[in-house]
Parts: C-alpha cells; sequence; structure tokens
C-alpha cells in the first residue's frame, strides 16, 4: 500500500464520523440515539493510528536532516487536532463540535497527498533539538489555535441563532453557549502561551544556527501579528471590555493570519516554484 493512501483513508473514516455526528443531530426530534459515543471514540482513533503511521512512514525526521515539507507539516497539524478533539470527546462529551470540525479534518486529509512537492523550500538541516521543537511546538500551537476557532464559529452561531429565536436541530446539537464560551477562552489562554513559546524557541534557534533574527519573514510577521492581537484580545477579557462575538471574531482573525502563516504563503510558493 502507497503511504500516503494511508491519509485519504482516514480522511473517509472521519467523514463516516462526520455523517454520524449530522445524523444524530438532524435526527434528534425523532429520539434516534445514533451514533453512540463509544463509536465515535472507536472511528476517531482509527483515523488518528492512520494519520500517525502515514506521518511515521513518511520518515519526516532522520538524522542529518527535518523533511518538514506540506505533506509532513499539514499532516502533523492534523494529529494533533484530532488527538484534541479525541481527548475533548472523552473528557468532556464534545460531540457537537465535531459538527464542523471533523468534515474539515476530513477533506485536509483527502488533499494531502495531492499537496505539492516543496521540497526546494521544505528540507532543514537539523542542528540541535531545539529546532525540532520549535517546529513541534509550532503545529501544536496552530492547532490549539484551530480548536479555538471552531469554538468560536459555534459561538457566534449559536449567538445569531438564540437572538433570531431559531433554533435549528444542528444549533440544538452545538453545546451550551456558556460552555463554548469557557472552552473558547481557555483554548485562548493556551494559543497565545504556545505561539509566545514557538516564537521565541524559533528566535532562539535563528541566533544559535546563523547568528541573526530573521524578523521580516512572512512566517514570523503573520506569527507576530497573530501573538498580538490574542495577547491584546486577553488584556481586554481581564478588563471586561469585550464580550460575545468580537472575542471570536478576533480569534477567527488570528487564525487566519496563522494559516496564512504556516500553510498559506508555503502552498503558495510551491504552486509559483
Amino acid at each position: 500500500m502507497n503511504i500516503v493512501t494511508l491519509f485519504p483513508i482516514a480522511g473517509l473514516i472521519t467523514f463516516i464520523a462526520a455523517y454520524l455526528v449530522w445524523s444524530r443531530a438532524l435526527n434528534s426530534s425523532t429520539g434516534n440515539n445514533v451514533p453512540q459515543e463509544s463509536i465515535l471514540i472507536g472511528l476517531q482513533s482509527i483515523a488518528i493510528l492512520l494519520t500517525l503511521t502515514g506521518i511515521v512512514l513518511l520518515e519526516p525526521i532522520s538524522a542529518k536532516a527535518i523533511h518538514f515539507k506540506l505533506q509532513e507539516a499539514a499532516a502533523t497539524a492534523t494529529l494533533f487536532v484530532q488527538a484534541m478533539y479525541l481527548f475533548g470527546l472523552i473528557r468532556h462529551h464534545i460531540q457537537g463540535l465535531g459538527l464542523f470540525l471533523l468534515p474539515v479534518i476530513a477533506m485536509v486529509l483527502l488533499i494531502i497527498p495531492i499537496l505539492p512537492d516543496d521540497t526546494s523550500t521544505g528540507l532543514l538541516q537539523m542542528s540541535s533539538a531545539l529546532q525540532t521543537g520549535h517546529l513541534l511546538l509550532s503545529m501544536l500551537a496552530y492547532a490549539v489555535l484551530t480548536m479555538a476557532a471552531f469554538h468560536a464559529i459555534m459561538h457566534l452561531l449559536l449567538d445569531q441563532a438564540l437572538k433570531r429565536k431559531r433554533i435549528h436541530p444542528v444549533i440544538q446539537a452545538m453545546p451550551p453557549l456558556m460552555k463554548i464560551e469557557a472552552m473558547m477562552l481557555t483554548l485562548l489562554h493556551w494559543s497565545v502561551w504556545l505561539i509566545a513559546l514557538s516564537i521565541l524557541t524559533g528566535l532562539t534557534w535563528q541566533w544559535i544556527d546563523f547568528s541573526n533574527f530573521a524578523l521580516f519573514s512572512h512566517k514570523v510577521l503573520l506569527a507576530f501579528f497573530s501573538f498580538f492581537m490574542l495577547s491584546w484580545l486577553l488584556i481586554k477579557q481581564k478588563k471586561a471590555a469585550w464580550h460575545g462575538r468580537r472575542t471570536s471574531q478576533f480569534i477567527l482573525a488570528a487564525y487566519c493570519l496563522m494559516l496564512l502563516a504556516y500553510f498559506g504563503v508555503r502552498l503558495i510558493h510551491s504552486w509559483l516554484a
């Protein structure tokens, strides 16, 4: 079996999980209790195992270099998101988040094999564990912010539905508004700390290896902008100045910057190369 086919298989399994979540939401009024949480946990566990196996077989880290191309980067970030959703499913019973998160995860897994090969920009010489730690922290920060962004989307949809007093079955399947907001703010705090650590380790690695800071690269600038936006948002939250929709909108704006920094610009460069 071709290594990259593991990702589409994981994507198809994730689509099945998404279908089950949507079926339960749309059929909740008829008393249909499908899917059981154990089925979702099983499907997600299999999808995670396939994704992890695909990453390992791609051998992104060798003795002399880190081959962190678009395929490896997208798969690693997706793996972190999958793992966090599975943890939340087991610990907090967040099935409703899967309404929007699972289809996106599935689509990313399906397109991983057709991502362009950016070997010219994706090969990094590994000089220490600091560089590896920086890459993994960056992917983890992106994954946590992804979870925060999907909570922000649910917050906006649920807030709008409550104001219009139109509660669709899909809206009813979401967690309560207060629970969404609490989880979103928790993820926001973690995102700020992880992005800060990612920037710090990245600058430290640049100084040790190259004796300078590449402060004006698109990745660093966009990461800084995202960090400052989220930090400003935390300050406003502590002062009780911003609530609800504005918080969600700021999180989504910062997420778009991180998405562009980690994948967007790199993908464009690969297509233009």
